[in-house]
């Protein structure tokens, strides 16, 4: 008997074909375009998740990969991100110093 397992989560583009490849059957659609942000914002979130549990610079590139993909959705591109990258640089700074606010008494 065949064990099924289920992941009911986005995926990379040639997932589909590795499956395959290995002997194995899946199941799969496509995202319609209106629900494809909200389940990129998601994968985000695990892939943030899994960096955090490893520290693996994988799950870096991984969470580079659904930040492009989001730029495309949102018809930005990557010099439109580092411009606002520079502009809060300018204003705020960065993180180099590694500052730890601890509170401010107003």
């Amino acid at each position: 008997m065949k064990q099924k397992k289920i992941y009911n989560k986005l995926v990379r583009d040639n997932i589909p074909d590795m499956i395959s490849a290995n002997n194995q059957e899946g199941e799969y659609y496509q995202y319609p375009t209106d629900d494809f942000e909200n389940e990129l914002i998601v994968k985000l979130g695990e892939e943030t998740g899994e960096y955090l549990q490893t520290k693996n610079p994988e799950e870096l590139a991984d969470i580079l990969e659904v930040f492009l993909e989001l730029l495309k959705i949102r018809k930005l591109s990557f010099a439109d991100i580092e411009a606002l990258r520079q502009k809060k640089l300018a204003e705020r700074g960065g993180f180099s110093k590694r500052i730890f606010l601890v509170k401010v008494e107003e």
